[in-house]
């Protein structure tokens, strides 16, 4: 009875304001055509929060929602506990939506999600991306592989390139916003990414995936096929032993990088290797190893102009992780070692070079269901080849635990302590009470609110560029708060968050020293992220998402202070989807921070079908289906509509 008068609920809510929508969405011709002919009802509702707040997004989703309070989640605590036991908001990237992105780059995917931007991911595959999560930039979000920290020293932000990752070789992605350095250290200060890689099964198993489509900007006409990814993937695995060995390949030649005429072709080509062994039922070690290469062409930035330049990247990632298991314990290690080397070729051609190593070693244990506790240390060493040769160490010693005091009310808390080469002693803390205001067999309601702190290194980039560095950098800490409310059930949920955040000393660079510096004292940044999900019937389910983001003096170049997604999934049959994904983006500064970028909407289409007598998957996908000019970053050229084709084949 519940679960059906919620949705009855909802569904009432939406149609009352038919008439209102109807009248605000006239402004816009060409969406008033789709919206006559297809689930007007929910998109009006979209364009409705578009005109109340100027916003308008961008780009494509098809994510399938699944309101699953047993749903485990595993990156706020370390613990595989049920979502219900949560005080976040965890986002969780399952495989079949990741599989309904076949063709597409990881960029895509994440720029779906309310609170994410993606910089650059409308851009031609070789573009540089920008990760923003509430307003942060990349020095702020840490990017986890398999529970290993990978990162580039020679970057600017010490971040990780996403260009290297294919969606392929991805079983599941988390994602948790909000600062995490105290159970993962350095630079998680708007928010985690944890990548998982596929894992190995018994038996012999093999894929091939292939896809072709189009790339092109708005201006540009498409004759031909010009996007092209394709993958393979075989394994074996024992009761003791397993391996298995991936190949993935990239190829696109139809956008200038820069607004132009050019074409700048990107290649990458990637294959990597695990073996795993579980000599006792206690114990398993595994060892993954991954090479990448990428051959992207760009253009002049200063001034912006067509050029023939030439990136060559090449980047070599060694992962080992062991977990011994004993009663109620666990002794888990996380270890990784990464070599990138760039070569650019320009009129000003130079190299770059470096190395990063990590070592994460923690203890789990579960205290009779009431308690679970992490205690761990972790090391981690930078380097690049700047002129100085420098390099930096940073040493953690770190506990975390949530305590379950009853069956409604639990807190997740814990403390680091960090010693920097350089910056020596730092402590970082967090605290995330949350409390179930009804808790019954199909529905809950949650009250959580959460503290905390971070620390963030300047990177061997800023520090020792010998065109923009400065040594007299100092760390930038930032200071983090959340408060908000979520609600589960079987046919409606959803949850509305309010966040703060604080930087001090904030690294950025500046335009007039052209160097980079440490901006000045209390800069606030604050916000709200709004979801709400029902099921309407067995075949039809839907989706919208708001996300307001300001500042009165930080930076948000590029990012939008309002911007929505509406997503309609339809479950046509047993084997196939249509999904229909509208999102917006409002006004934006530019690079002067002056500059107001005019708002624009994406609308995209996607289609996915089993064929299982043949062991056939099928995805079609149609994204900017209007062809809608915009600018995301000035002067840079944008996607117009393009399609993508999809075939993959499971013979064992």
């Amino acid at each position: 009875m519940m679960g059906r008068s919620l949705k009855e609920a909802s569904q009432e809510t939406c149609l009352s304001t038919i008439d209102l929508l109807r009248v605000l969405s006239k402004r816009n011709d060409l969406v008033m055509k789709f919206f006559s002919t297809i689930f007007f009802v929910f998109l009006h509702f979209s364009l409705f929060a578009i005109q109340q707040t100027s916003s308008v997004q961008d780009t494509l989703a098809t994510i399938v929602y699944t309101q699953d309070l047993e749903e485990v989640v595993l990156i706020d605590s370390r613990f595989p506990l049920k979502r219900s036991q949560s005080g976040k908001r965890i986002v969780k990237i399952n495989q079949e939506t990741l599989q309904s992105y076949q063709g597409m780059e990881l960029s895509d995917l994440l720029s779906t999600f309310a609170g994410i931007e993606m910089i650059g991911e409308a851009a031609y595959p070789g573009q540089n991306k920008t990760l923003s999560l509430r307003g942060g930039r990349n020095r702020q979000v840490l990017i986890l592989i398999d529970g290993v920290r990978v990162s580039d020293p020679s970057r600017i932000d010490n971040d990780f390139d996403l260009n290297f990752l294919s969606l392929s070789n991805i079983a599941s992605i988390e994602i948790m916003k909000g600062a995490s350095s105290t159970l993962y250290g350095s630079a998680a200060a708007t928010g985690v990414i944890n990548i998982t890689t596929q894992t190995l099964k018994k038996g012999f198993h093999a894929q091939v995936q292939s896809s072709v489509g189009t790339l092109g900007a708005q201006n540009e006409k498409r004759n031909n096929l010009n996007r092209f990814q394709n993958a393979l993937f075989l394994q074996q695995g024992g009761e003791k032993w397993g391996g298995s060995l991936r190949a993935a390949h990239h190829y696109a030649d139809g956008m200038s990088a820069v607004v132009g005429t050019e074409e700048d072709p990107f290649l990458r080509y990637q294959w990597e290797a695990k073996i795993k062994h579980q000599p006792t039922t206690e114990f398993n070690w595994s060892l993954f190893y991954s090479h990448h290469n990428i051959d992207s062409a760009y253009d002049n930035s200063f001034p912006l102009s067509d050029a023939a330049f030439d990136l060559l990247t090449q980047m070599d990632r060694l992962h080992f992780s062991s977990d011994y298991e004993y009663g109620k314990g666990n002794f888990s290690l996380r270890s990784g070692y990464q070599k990138t080397q760039r070569n650019f070729k320009s009129d000003f051609p130079y190299e770059t070079y470096s190395e990063n190593s990590t070592f994460d070693l923690y203890h789990t244990r579960n205290f009779k269901d009431v308690f679970y506790t992490v205690v761990g240390l972790q090391w981690q060493k930078n380097y690049a080849a700047f002129d100085a040769f420098p390099n930096s160490q940073q040493t953690d010693l770190y506990t975390n635990m949530v305590s379950q005091f009853s069956a409604i009310f639990r807190i997740n808390s814990g403390i680091r302590w960090n010693h920097h080469s350089t910056y020596k002693n730092h402590f970082t803390y967090s605290i995330n009470p949350s409390v179930l205001l009804i808790q019954k067999k199909d529905t809950e309601l949650k009250v959580m609110g959460s503290a905390s702190s971070a620390f963030i290194a300047p990177s061997l980039y800023q520090l020792f560029d010998p065109y923009s560095g400065n040594i007299d950098l100092v760390p930038e800490k930032n200071q983090s708060f959340e408060f908000g409310t979520a609600l589960e059930s079987n046919k409606i949920s959803g949850g509305l968050l309010f966040f703060g955040r604080q930087e001090n000393e904030a690294l950025r660079y500046d335009l007039v020293s052209y160097r980079y510096q440490n901006g000045p004292e209390n800069i606030w940044y604050e916000g709200l992220e709004f979801d709400f999900n029902t099921i309407f019937s067995a075949k039809l389910k839907c989706t919208f998402q708001y996300t307001y983001v300001t500042t009165p003096s930080g930076d948000l170049r590029y990012l939008p202070k309002n911007a929505t997604l509406t997503r309609w999934q339809y479950q046509i049959n047993e084997h196939a989807q249509f999904n229909i994904n509208l999102q917006t983006k409002g006004k934006r500064l530019g690079l002067d921070n002056q500059t107001l970028l005019d708002a624009y909407q994406l609308l995209d289409f996607r289609f996915t079908k089993a064929i299982p007598k043949w062991k056939l998957n099928l995805n079609a996908s149609l994204t900017n289906v209007f062809n809608q000019e915009y600018e995301q970053t000035e002067g840079y050229a944008t996607r117009g509509r393009n399609f993508i084709l999809g075939v993959r084949y499971n013979p064992f």
